[in-house]
């Protein structure tokens, strides 16, 4: 019997504290469950049921599975501190009727391993039942084939159990240390004690203010794509950080403030609420601001994935602007003549009609694509070699095109004199008057007559890089005298032509006429055009592209809804400790007020002037945070070969829309909890 006295005071403490070990039981399950859904959904006999783009979507859900062992990690780990702090009392009472830390070592241990074995536990047999929900809803929406066969993956199961367990043992282990370091007396007054507000609040509040306004510059400045992936990941940093700083120093600011206003303070309504959050605003800002960057990070995460995945069809038609698209390379641009292209308009045009297709919206046209430094109106092509130091800010992709292709292919003529060219640009501005092409010691030159905005080499249109298409009166003078192969033999410019048509054939028809004239029309062509400088040849289908886009955008939507939830039930569990906490905290000052004439109403308007006063700031940052974060995460969007922005913006607002009905109804169901606990009805 002796040995079952521990784990018999554990459970019961566990028992008698349900109403909080219950929602952090719930979260734990939740995440364990999430956790092998994920990997069961990466192995092979999950994949196997996508038609395409396997690899991608192994990846996706892969990198998912280490966002949620982190997040578990960090959040479990948060969370269980509210759990110790409650229990704190009850361990000082133990240690006072004679108990060691060694025996409340034991109950901390008892504890911990009752809560792992039940977690893990609901979080497997979670994850069992609605993995094959999981896995249809995966395959429905990448269009694969369905099967209905139960089956569990033991890697999955193994590898859940073997990272939970270490996480648990991290959370047993500060638990352990914590107990032993206290003493009766801090036990006994641990949940009794307030925090006091941070001193130096205006110079916190300032450091925060000037964090958030260089992240906002940050993402509202960035018009390079690369620049904007570069300086994501800091501008998000320096917002969590500001986030923190501004809640925790600037709602201790508020209350004072509010405080000094007898005209506000000493109403019934306001007075204990205003006071008690000031008695206890660190940690009061320092929940908020959990709930803010948690809020965040769930409106950034549905709004982009969601748009991606509505928005694929758009990325692929822009990625892949025929059914067939065709891209022959030339060693020398002057070879890129209407005589050595017709033998490969003649082999497609004969081709074609063997396997029953047509050619339809043909597109054709040559280009020479190269990358340069932008310095002033010069682009330095041989960057590198010359030694210059390369900025992502100043790296541009460039296309030059010949006046009569630009005419051919969008049906607008273009007058151009020599020493004269126009310009397109993307994701960029240029307002100098001329331009050059410069490789060492060569330089061309052009006086700039028309810039426009957009692109025109329409297979590459999810290139990263800002480009500038220079639209010039003769494409091979453009490069004249550049040294076109580095010292390794590799190409420094792709000279290249474009050829697409559409088909009217099925997908699979497309995919099989795609691959046959790539064997067979290569092998013929390297012998027909000898000298002719023909260097490769490449064929792609819309429809084998269509496999990779809508895997790895599809596989990108399921794991933002995912994780989305996951983060969801952190926000709703942290509101959800906070008021429990905040309403024991607050009972005895309500308990007095009562006694001196304080109604339940009185009560009721008091909490409701809390709610209003502090727990809206949350939403209203992290509203901001999004409107701030929405040209960056646009701009990241184009590296998707994604450019409706119409599409990005409503996905956005219903995202904020439907986030902020589920906090305002998560927060009122909250909110009676902690008056049922003030007004002593708990």
């Amino acid at each position: 019997m002796r040995t079952l006295f521990y784990p018999r005071l554990a459970w019961d403490g566990i028992r008698k504290n349900r109403r909080l070990y219950g929602p952090y039981l719930l979260t734990c399950v939740c995440m364990a469950a999430m956790y092998y859904i994920l990997g069961f959904l990466a192995s092979p006999a999950a994949l196997a049921l996508l038609p395409r783009g396997k690899s991608s979507v192994e990846m996706i859900l892969t990198l998912g599975r280490y966002v949620m062992l982190v997040f578990s990690l960090v959040f479990l780990y948060y969370t269980h501190s509210f759990l110790i702090r409650r229990r704190q009392r009850e361990f000082g009472l133990y240690n006072v009727l004679g108990m060691g830390k060694r025996n409340l070592m034991r109950i901390v241990t008892w504890e911990s391993l009752i809560t792992f074995a039940l977690a893990l536990a609901g979080g497997l047999l979670a994850g069992l039942a609605l993995s094959k929900l999981a896995e249809l809803g995966l395959v429905n929406l990448l269009g694969g084939q369905v099967d209905y066969r139960l089956r569990l993956d033991a890697g999955a199961l193994a590898g859940t159990a073997a990272c939970y367990a270490a996480i648990f043992a991290l959370i047993w282990l500060s638990a352990v240390i914590r107990t032993y370091r206290s003493s009766a007396v801090s036990l006994m007054k641990a949940e009794s004690v307030g925090e006091k507000p941070p001193r130096g609040n205006w110079l916190l509040a300032l450091l925060g203010a000037g964090l958030l306004a260089a992240a906002y510059w940050l993402a509202v400045s960035i018009d390079n794509p690369l620049d904007a992936l570069v300086w994501f990941f800091v501008a998000v940093l320096m917002v969590i950080v500001a986030t923190y700083l501004l809640m925790i120093a600037g709602s201790v600011r508020l209350c004072r403030m509010l405080q000094r206003n007898a005209g506000y303070y000493y109403r019934p309504r306001h007075f204990i609420s205003v006071s008690s959050m000031a008695y206890r605003m660190k940690r009061n800002g320092a929940g908020l601001a959990s709930i803010c960057v948690i809020a965040t990070m769930v409106l950034v995460m549905l709004s982009s994935t969601t748009c991606l995945w509505f928005g694929a069809e758009d990325s692929l038609l822009s990625r892949y602007p025929r059914e067939i698209n065709i891209d022959v390379r030339m060693n020398d641009p002057a070879q890129l003549n209407d005589a050595n292209l017709n033998l490969f308009r003649e082999a497609i045009a004969e081709f074609v009609p063997q396997r029953g297709a047509v050619l339809e919206n043909v597109q054709d046209y040559r280009f020479i694509n190269l990358s340069g430094m932008l310095k002033g109106d010069t682009l330095q092509c041989d960057y590198e070699r010359a030694g210059a130091r390369v900025r992502y800010g100043d790296l541009r992709d460039v296309c030059v095109i010949s006046a009569a292709d630009y005419a051919a292919k969008t049906g607008a003529p273009l007058k151009l004199s020599r020493g004269e060219a126009a310009l397109l640009v993307d994701k960029m501005r240029y307002a100098m008057d001329g331009i050059a092409l410069a490789m060492g010691d060569i330089e061309h030159r052009w006086t700039v007559k028309s810039v426009q905005k957009g692109t025109l080499v329409e297979p590459y249109a999810g290139v990263a890089l800002p480009r500038v298409t220079l639209i010039v009166p003769d494409l091979a003078e453009a490069i004249e005298g550049f040294e076109l192969t580095d010292a390794k033999g590799l190409q420094k410019a792709q000279i290249q032509w474009i050829y697409g048509f559409d088909t009217g054939l099925s997908d699979d028809d497309n995919s099989r006429l795609a691959y046959d004239m790539e064997l067979e029309l290569a092998a013929r062509l390297f012998e027909d055009s000898e000298g002719s400088g023909f260097r490769s040849f490449t064929v792609e289908d819309r429809a084998d592209g269509a496999a990779d886009f809508f895997g790895s955008y599809g596989a990108l939507f399921f794991i933002g809804i995912l994780l989305s939830a996951v983060f969801l039930a952190a926000a709703v569990l942290i509101i959800y400790y906070k008021q429990i906490s905040e309403g024991y905290e607050d009972a005895k000052r309500f308990e007095i007020m009562q006694k001196v004439g304080m109604t339940k109403p009185e009560i009721r308007a008091s909490i409701a002037s809390q709610l209003l006063t502090v727990f809206a700031l949350p939403l209203a940052f992290a509203g901001l945070h999004l409107t701030f974060a929405f040209p960056m995460i646009r701009r990241l969007l184009t590296l998707f070969s994604l450019y409706n922005v119409g599409l990005f913006a409503r996905t956005t607002l219903v995202s904020f829309a439907a986030f902020s009905a589920l906090y305002a109804l998560v927060y009122l169901l909250t909110s009676r909890e902690y008056y049922r606990i003030v007004s002593g009805a708990a």
